[in-house]
């Protein structure tokens, strides 16, 4: 295929760039910097006439993408004012989805996030190992910007029977330099329920990414993307118990399993996560 990947300097951006390519596909990188090593087209998502231009020609024989992979957008809370979040990643979102459907492209891969499910979880979640069934409740504008991304794709795909968009929610993404944090994090474990303990290393992103790129599914799939484990070594179970005793655990929770359910990207797309905080410590499995 030839894939058009938004955001490819950025975190996830440089690892789907990297799985897409490793699996023999075409990749062209938009950023709206020089991205080092690419002829990246300079595209701001949040300029429709930018997006629609640069995704009806994106190589030299004019050809419209297979594929969309948009990770263009202000990347977490706290970097922008509130309002400047909402609106620049609402409207890149829009921007890629209207120009997608209306150049007949046919499949959409975005990073949505797991604070669409209820982060910072001051309110505990209904039941865990958290999944796409729990209501969605986004409790800032961040995270508001990513509930209305995935309430368009329900209604884009709805519109262009020809499109299929994966919205991908992304846990707290780690790379190398976030791992030096590590001990840090671990030496109190209590602070980080505010996400459940999440986290996902940056490469399984980049391959949850091809994945849905090729997958076979139809419509709208929303799908959590977690870590096999939590980001702290106690067991999952004792976190539940110190930290939210009376929400239900459903099934067997065994060591520090992670408390975000990637069950459906499993089923969905294939998706297997590979990578974990140990390997930078050398720490079994517990």
């Amino acid at each position: 295929m030839l894939v058009v990947v938004t955001g490819g300097a950025g975190k996830v951006g440089r690892e789907a760039v990297a799985a897409l390519r490793r699996a023999g596909h075409g990749v062209v990188v938009w950023d709206v910097k020089p991205v080092p090593g690419e002829r990246a087209p300079l595209v701001d998502c949040a300029d429709f006439g930018q997006v629609f231009g640069a995704m009806s020609g994106v190589d030299p024989f004019g050809r419209t993408p297979d594929a969309v992979v948009h990770l263009a957008g202000i990347p977490a809370p706290g970097l922008m004012p509130d309002h400047r979040i909402f609106e620049i990643n609402t409207l890149s979102t829009y921007n890629v989805f209207s120009a997608a459907a209306r150049l007949g492209v046919k499949r959409v891969v975005w990073a949505s996030s797991e604070t669409i499910l209820g982060l910072p979880f001051t309110t505990p979640p209904e039941f865990v190992p958290i999944d796409e069934t729990d209501p969605d409740r986004p409790e800032w504008s961040y995270s508001l910007a990513k509930a209305a991304g995935e309430l368009m794709a329900k209604h884009f795909v709805r519109w262009s029977p020809g499109l299929s968009i994966a919205s991908l929610r992304f846990s707290n993404v780690f790379e190398a330099a976030d791992y030096a944090n590590l001990a840090a994090i671990q030496s109190r474990p209590d602070q980080r329920r505010l996400n459940l303990w999440g986290y996902v290393d940056a490469r399984d992103c980049g391959e949850a990414c091809r994945l849905a790129a090729e997958a076979d599914f139809q419509g709208h799939q929303a799908m959590v993307i977690a870590a096999a484990d939590s980001i702290v070594p106690e067991p999952s179970a004792e976190l539940m118990a110190r930290n939210f005793p009376d929400v239900p655990i459903r099934g067997e929770l065994k060591g520090n399993a992670s408390l975000l359910s990637s069950e459906t990207a499993r089923r969905v797309i294939g998706y297997e996560p590979r990578h974990s905080w140990r390997e930078t410590t050398g720490r079994a499995p517990d």
